[in-house]
């Protein structure tokens, strides 16, 4: 990847994480390279429920909780939910902008024209994870500094895929369904309703979100394996109790449930994967 494009890290599910970290630092060091600096910041409305949480910051309306430090620093900060088309408020700020912030659940979409536009642009931001949304070829070619927050909500993703397993492998949803709408009809849930404990659980990846899955899964008693390009140190492989599969194609049929750690790249697409 070319120098000026650089995937960094850290900031929670609606939270800004002020923690020092690489993508900190570029925020910061942007800010502090000269003059007042115009930031625009593009996220979803909370609405009703941004006042229902002071900690809710990664909406409009909690402008990710550092309105009061920027203006402070005398820079201008210009927040909105507005991002598609030629006449929306990203759109209006575009050519004397320079930092542009955005979130993976509302994402500004940043093409080679939209940089072309952006004449002062100096750091594009990701308030999380992901960076699908912006032109990294653009970004490089206009010697742009792309950083997102890496690591920021590994635990959040790794319950959320445990809670998801659970959901799959108990049958649950039909069963609320039917408590719901005041059913009573136990063998339609319970002839897919299974036991986790004793079943395969198979992670093609074992990064930051796989390690904590399989933590979280040791105690149901499954039988753990995962596929990664490198094999874990052997202390921590017995510490989450599970096994290296370096053929993916053998782990496959070995696995009740298969969940995909991965980040999406041309390795890892469906058809390069198998």
């Amino acid at each position: 990847m070319n120098p000026h494009v650089m995937v960094q890290e850290s900031i929670p599910n609606g939270e800004f994480n002020t923690k020092p970290g690489p993508s900190i630092d570029s925020f910061t060091n942007t800010l502090a390279s000269g003059g007042r600096k115009k930031i625009v910041g593009v996220f979803y409305k909370g609405n009703e429920y941004a006042s229902q949480n002071p900690n809710f910051v990664g909406c409009v309306e909690g402008a990710l909780g550092i309105r009061e430090w920027l203006e402070s620093q005398g820079h201008e900060y210009i927040v909105t939910d507005d991002k598609e088309g030629l006449n929306s408020v990203l759109e209006k700020h575009l050519p004397d902008l320079h930092v542009l912030i955005s979130t993976p659940f509302h994402p500004a979409y940043v093409t080679a024209e939209r940089i072309k536009k952006a004449k002062n642009l100096e750091l594009l931001l990701t308030a999380g994870i992901g960076s699908d949304h912006i032109d990294l070829n653009a970004a490089a070619a206009a010697g742009l500094t792309v950083a997102e927050v890496t690591g920021s909500n590994v635990v959040s993703v790794a319950e959320d895929e445990l809670m998801r397993i659970l959901i799959l492998v108990r049958n649950f949803l039909p069963g609320y369904h039917q408590a719901v709408s005041g059913e009573w009809n136990v063998a339609g849930i319970a002839h897919r309703a299974y036991d986790l404990e004793g079943k395969t659980i198979g992670t093609v990846g074992a990064g930051r979100i796989g390690r904590l899955l399989l933590q979280r899964l040791k105690p149901f008693n499954c039988n753990l394996l995962y596929h990664d390009r490198l094999q874990l140190d052997p202390e921590l492989e017995n510490q989450l109790g599970a096994k290296y599969e370096e053929d993916l194609d053998a782990m496959l049929p070995k696995c009740d449930v298969l969940v995909i750690n991965t980040p999406l790249t041309d390795k890892t697409r469906y058809n390069s994967l198998l």
